[in-house]
């Protein structure tokens, strides 16, 4: 039998790989799909509206399973979905925190949604500040390829006029809340911006979505599709095409290549069968997560790449970057004392934002260069979090929850590390998963520039809650765990010199013309923005720029 040669094989349907496939597909290229875990259904696999007393656990995973818990997202609603296989290991002195949704739709199913864009000051950091060097595009280059993300996705916010996060194409914002009035009024007096976050969460109908029901249960999986994700937004378009084969519970293992060291096709494995399976294309994307497209890369040994594929620049798996997260203020608003608890938490997620004010007009105003951003929350969750601070017991203690429950409020900073030579991914010489890959072995410390942004928002922040009639309660002992974010960027780093980059400019890497990166890996850094919209930017550009290739006859 004649062996079938896709067009295209992706590897991961996240916002990357998502987006890859929907706009190959579109093109009328024969695209075929590789996926690590299962189709989700939202009717069975999501929260529909279950409150935590209804739940076994009430909400948290069972008791065998916290240890290994990743925290709020993976919880006794998404019980299943979150994976706990051993798939790298960390070096002496490496904290290290890797979640994985294997599910199609990757993490997109769960996200935080927040959407703002890269700008100028971000690409061109290096020249402003001196350290490390500018991205291999312009903002203007970019700019299009936002614009037509937003419009596809729904992004809510506000024209904002500032140089740090440039204005998109915007849906009406989510509105502010009390408590978020009464902030911005703080920060309005110690000079920091608070300000409408920019959310890919519907504030109305958009492209055949309807508008969020504000029943708050985000990060739990969306029942209605009011948010983006690949499932609810750009999968079906591939598969109505005909032109999409998507295989799921396939662990992708490494690239295979021909006589010339290109790429020829993929080689995964069957999570059912444990068969190893090899499947061809004229061209493959690599879309897996920045430390996962390391790793396929890495363990894509032949005689043309002995270090692994496209890896003549050395830098594959290198410059690995992460947004560092934490509380860095939280305390409550005694203005909102004893008032009717109302479930305003309604986004799951932050409807404001402080973008970046550091180091703007002077890249070094401050002790550390470039800067972070501060995500306040706040308001009546379904549970008040803040019950081990209160003293009492019985009436008097429900009373004094009763009585605080709309005041709490906190501020999670968002935080960039810089690359450095040190940070790094590589491969585990000796441990291997339960498919028999190697596994990623995981080098990380938090720099020091990144640690003066946490003193500094420490501060920050302390100074608008106490600006703003607030009482101050604290701050987090310590940042979370790197990997906490799931921002990490940087192992397949874009640039125009292929001694010192794996990607060119349109993630097609150097070594092999015919095999791209998708994800985060590409980025140079991360800046105080989230990665997704712009992952789903940058993928929508490669993949144009791949159809453009494949007419051309390259392919």
């Amino acid at each position: 039998m004649p062996k079938t040669v896709y067009d295209v094989i992706v590897i991961g349907t996240g916002a990357g790989g998502g987006m890859a496939i929907h706009t190959l597909c579109d093109a009328g290229l024969k695209v075929c799909a590789i996926n690590a875990g299962r189709r989700l259904t939202p009717s069975k696999d999501f929260r529909n509206h279950r409150m935590s007393y209804d739940m076994k656990f009430r909400g948290f995973n069972d008791p065998a399973k916290r240890a290994q818990s990743y925290g709020y997202m993976d919880n006794e609603y998404t019980d299943g979905i979150w994976e706990h296989e051993i798939t790298y290991t960390t070096v002496p002195g490496t904290e290290w925190m890797w979640p994985r949704c294997y599910a199609v739709g990757g993490k997109t199913n769960f996200w935080g949604r927040s959407s703002a864009r890269f700008s100028e000051i971000d690409f061109r950091a290096a020249s402003r500040d001196g350290y490390d060097v500018d991205w291999p595009v312009s903002y203007e280059e970019i700019a299009p390829y936002y614009s037509r993300v937003e419009k596809m996705i729904g992004v809510a916010s506000t024209v904002q006029n500032r140089p740090s996060n440039p204005d998109g194409e915007y849906l009406p914002p989510m509105k502010f809340r009390c408590l978020d009035r009464i902030l911005e009024s703080g920060a309005r007096k110690v000079g920091v911006p608070y300000l409408p976050d920019r959310i890919a969460q519907l504030t109305e109908a958009h492209a055949g979505h309807p508008a969020c029901h504000f029943c708050g249960n985000c990060t739990d999986g969306c029942d209605t599709g009011s948010f983006f994700s690949t499932p609810w937004f750009l999968l079906p378009s591939a598969e109505r095409s005909g032109n999409l084969d998507l295989r799921t519970n396939t662990i992708a293992k490494n690239i295979l290549v021909d006589e010339n060291g290109r790429a020829k096709g993929v080689a995964y494995i069957d999570r059912q069968t444990r068969q190893e399976v090899e499947v061809y294309g004229r061209a493959v994307v690599v879309a897996a997560s920045c430390v996962e497209s390391a790793r396929i890369m890495l363990n894509s040994k032949s005689r043309h790449w002995p270090t692994g594929i496209a890896n003549s620049s050395g830098q594959l798996g290198r410059n690995l970057c992460d947004h560092m997260y934490g509380t860095v203020a939280h305390g409550f608003l005694p203005q909102l004392a004893g008032q009717p608890s109302f479930p305003d938490n309604v986004s799951d997620s932050t409807i404001a934002w402080m973008p970046r004010w550091q180091n703007l007009a002077n890249p070094r105003e401050e002790k550390f260069i470039r800067g972070y951003s501060v995500y306040p929350g706040g308001g009546c969750s379904e549970f008040p979090w803040y019950f081990d601070s209160i003293e009492g017991f019985g009436t008097e203690f429900k009373r004094a929850i009763k009585r605080r429950y709309p005041t709490p409020v906190g501020f999670t900073i968002q935080a960039p590390s810089l690359r450095s030579d040190t940070n790094y991914v590589d491969i585990d010489p000796e441990v291997k998963d339960v498919y028999g890959i190697p596994v990623a072995r995981l080098h990380f410390r938090w720099d020091e520039n990144t640690l003066l942004m946490w003193e500094h928002a420490k501060q920050a922040c302390a100074d608008v809650l106490k600006a703003a009639g607030g009482e101050l309660t604290g701050a987090a002992d310590r940042p979370e765990i790197p990997g906490y974010s799931l921002h990490e960027t940087g192992t397949c780093r874009m640039g125009n010199d292929p001694k010192q980059f794996v990607t060119n400019r349109f993630g097609q890497t150097h070594d092999v013309p015919n095999l791209y990166v998708a994800d985060a890996s590409l980025f140079l850094n991360c800046t105080d923005k989230t990665t997704t919209i712009s992952i789903l930017t940058f993928s929508l550009r490669a993949s144009e720029y791949l159809v453009e290739n494949f007419r051309a006859g390259r392919y």
